[in-house]
């Protein structure tokens, strides 16, 4: 096996050039005795890249050990039981509840009823709801807004029914009354 050493010459000033120049030469002698790769004086260099060796096994071993037992602040975006669409985070009830009821639930999980800001949400939302959920969209006066305050825009999406609270249907929005039960969707931001 052959390894380079490079030994620099004089740095000259203005136009003058670095001189360079490589020699070859086998890491061993025809006698059999290794040639040192460092001088024979340079113990400090020695210890130095010896404590370098042992600090970066030591960094890979205890790498590995996180690697087993899984990462010390690696969460996942999303509570277990919730799903990720985007940047946000969806709990899908099982247990049908009125419109007040799964509010409160939502608002106990640090989330809030469904807001949905895009068609894109709105048909993962049609995916996603068998059982015909309740949302974050209530009738105030002649106008719906969404819990976030947010008035809702009927140009976005459009709505059927007479009703004050609105539920996802597989392919419509539906207002009915806010005391019947029916499943509900929370939802907040993804954690990062």
């Amino acid at each position: 096996m052959t390894v380079f050493k490079w030994e620099h010459g004089r740095i000259g000033t203005g136009s003058q050039l670095v001189a360079i120049r490589v020699t070859w030469s086998a890491l061993y002698n025809p006698a059999g005795l290794a040639e040192p790769w460092l001088g024979a004086g340079d113990t400090t260099t020695r210890l130095l890249l010896g404590a370098i060796a042992v600090l970066l096994f030591a960094i890979l071993v205890v790498m590995s050990i996180l690697a087993s037992k899984g990462c010390i602040k690696c969460e996942a975006p999303c509570p277990e039981d919730w799903l990720l669409f985007g940047r946000k985070c969806y709990f899908f009830s099982e247990e049908p509840r009125d419109w007040n009821t799964g509010r409160q639930y939502c608002h106990s999980h640090e989330a809030a009823l469904a807001v949905i800001q895009s068609q894109k949400e709105l048909e993962f939302m049609f995916k996603f709801t068998r059982r015909e959920p309740w949302i974050g969209l209530r009738r105030v006066g002649d106008e719906f807004h969404w819990v976030n305050g947010d008035p809702f825009d009927p140009d976005t999406f459009s709505i059927s029914g007479p009703g004050e609270c609105v539920f996802v249907e597989p392919t419509r929005l539906v207002s009915t009354e806010c005391l019947m039960t029916r499943p509900w969707v929370c939802s907040k931001m993804a954690y990062t």
